[in-house]
Order: structure tokens, then sequence, then C-alpha cells
């Protein structure tokens, strides 16, 4: 069968497998399409993780186990960036920040808004058991902005009146029974084309 143009710009006469090879393939595709996921960076923590964390203080873990190290390959791309925290503390309500190279993500749609002095968060949960835990979704989607390397991390703070312990992956009261758990944390950050 012929290859016809028709006026309506639509191609007729091609089969599967009628272009020669290299013409146009998957990579090809991802690389142009908005909205294709060009690269995945994700770290999990499955130990436990503390600190002993004073009142209005905030406790940076800033740690391999669970930091995120991605360059964009453009800087009009996006970071989709998304997780699980699992905190627990002696009751308290915690909440955690997103940071990029030692420095708060404050675009738009990362932080909650300002409103006097509260701290401005990305998520924060009340953790009113200290047998309990309380695990925390992360989702945020922020430009790239460039392409130079981007490391993301966790940042946490409670709201109690003194110095207060915090887990990752336990809860606060942690006996060893099979009625306790151990948890994991991640992060995860792709580059998505804009």
């Amino acid at each position: 069968m012929p290859i016809a143009i028709n006026g309506s710009g639509t191609i007729t006469g091609i089969s599967v497998g009628g272009l020669p090879d290299g013409i146009v393939d998957r990579d090809t595709l991802a690389a142009q399409a908005k909205g294709s996921i060009l690269q995945v960076v994700s770290t999990t923590l499955t130990a436990v993780a503390s600190n002993s964390t004073a009142a209005e203080a905030l406790w940076s873990y800033n740690d391999a186990s669970l930091r995120a190290t991605i360059t964009a390959s453009s800087a009009s791309n996006f970071f989709k960036i998304t997780g699980q925290i699992v905190i627990g503390s002696n009751g308290l309500a915690v909440s955690a920040i997103l940071y990029d190279n030692g420095s708060a993500v404050t675009t738009s749609g990362v932080l909650g808004d300002a409103s006097g002095s509260t701290r401005r968060s990305l998520v924060g949960t009340d953790n009113g058991s200290t047998e309990g835990v309380a695990t925390i979704p992360v989702h945020a989607y922020i430009s790239c902005a460039d392409t130079n390397e981007h490391k993301f991390h966790y940042v946490f703070y409670h709201n109690g009146g003194g110095t207060n312990d915090i887990f990752l992956n336990r809860p606060y009261s942690a006996t060893d029974s099979n009625k306790r758990g151990r948890y994991i944390s991640n992060i995860t950050v792709e580059e998505v084309a804009a």
C-alpha cells in the first residue's frame, strides 16, 4: 500500500514497523513530551533515628540515608518530591520542612501561608500517644530553576515547651514486643519535563 499524506493532515499506508529503525524511538518521544519523568532519585531510611530537640529548635536530618541528591537536565523542568515520614514522639505535634542544600525551600506550594509568628511548614502531625506513630505523606512540586546539584532532606520541630525526643521509624515507647512496629521513611525526587 502506498504512503499518502491526506489533506486533513493524516498519513495512511504506514504499518507497524514501517519506519526505519532510529527514526522515532521511546527516548526521542520521552525527551520531547511534557510531563515525562526524566530521572528518579529515591532514598529509604529503614533504621531508627532520633534527636533530643529543644523547644523552638530545628532537627536537621541531613544524612545520606534520607537525602535525595539530583541535578536537573534543564532549569525549566520541575522536581516532583514525594515520600513519607514516620514519626514517634511523647504525644507532641511534630512538623517537617523541606530543605535543599542546607536552606528551607520557600517556593509557593511547599510551605503553608504565613500567619503571625507561626512557623511555615510542609507537613505535620499531632501524635497523641507515646505508643503510636504518625505517618506523614510528602508531596511537593517545584521548579528546578537551575542545573546545579540539589540535596533535598527533611528538618523537624515540635510543639513541646522544652527539650523532647523525636524518633524516626519507631514509637516513643519502644519496648520489645510484637505489639510494636519498626517502619520506613523515604524521599523520592523526580525530574519532570516542562
